[in-house]
């Protein structure tokens, strides 16, 4: 279990490798990226751009994104989907990101500050990943008006929320999408009576609501969440919304989280 003190020597360790990391990229005449303790507190490091770039390919093979589109990007991170999404929506369109975690936002801004297509909100609640202290995130409005968006994406959003929370996004999603498109939703789901239910046991092995909801590390239960499909299809629909395609990522028969399930979810 990696304990709050190795999270905050790896953080500094970041922080002193980020001028380096920086000069290289200037000096192979790559593009700019956050520091590399920003990208590491979205994920792995040698995936940041990577990544982007997997789910910008699944954007495209499903035509979500056209020109015109406002998306907005639930738990944005410091904009790892911004050079990415920028070019798509082309000039008409919008880009709205937030996130729990202020200094990804205030990286953000200053880096995409010449594009006013673009804008990143601080979501100014309590959060393990944010502030130790504010309102509840079940309390929080997602920063667009209702029916308004053409494309919501939650990339590694449900993965760290419990219940309560997970109930809220979802309401969220539905109220901000509009009418006939969709929103890509990532979770580690699984069958509450499958055979691979032991290997889900071993991958998240703390558990509420009759095991219904699972999660990884005992002390810090959002570091990992995996809810039951039956049981996440009943928050969609208490949402008002529905999964219209899916694609497994997550094999519960393994102890190893190779990847998130991908759901389309609509009204």
């Amino acid at each position: 279990m990696i304990t709050e003190s190795f999270r905050r020597l790896r953080t500094a360790a970041y922080r002193l490798a980020g001028p380096a990391d920086a000069l290289a990229r200037r000096i192979a005449g790559k593009p700019p990226l956050p520091p590399l303790w920003l990208r590491r507190h979205t994920g792995a490091v040698a995936r940041f751009e990577s990544a982007a770039r997997d789910t910008a390919a699944f954007l495209d093979s499903l035509d979500l994104v056209e020109p015109g589109h406002l998306v907005l990007d639930v738990g944005c991170g410091a904009g790892a989907m911004v050079p990415e999404l920028a070019p798509r929506i082309g000039p008409g369109g919008r880009y709205v990101g937030f996130d729990v975690h202020a200094p990804s936002i205030r990286w953000c801004r200053r880096r995409f500050a010449d594009d006013p297509r673009l804008s990143f909100e601080i979501a100014g609640v309590a959060s393990p990943y944010g502030r130790a202290t504010g309102p509840a995130a079940t309390t929080y409005r997602f920063p667009v008006a209702d029916g308004a968006t053409d494309l919501i994406l939650a990339k590694s959003v449900f993965t760290h929320l419990l219940p309560d929370e997970a109930a809220h996004y979802l309401g969220e999603i539905r109220r901000a999408l509009r009418p006939g498109r969709t929103a890509v939703v990532t979770a580690f789901l699984f069958e509450p009576s499958a055979p691979e239910l032991d290997g889900v046991r071993r991958a998240f092995p703390c558990e509420d609501r009759g095991g219904l909801v699972r999660w990884r590390v005992r002390a810090r239960p959002t570091a990992a969440v995996a809810y039951a499909k039956p049981f996440f299809e009943a928050l969609l629909a208490d949402a008002g919304l529905r999964i219209a395609w899916m694609s497994p990522g997550w094999f519960p028969g393994s102890d190893r989280l190779t990847g998130q399930d991908s759901l389309l979810v609509g009204h």
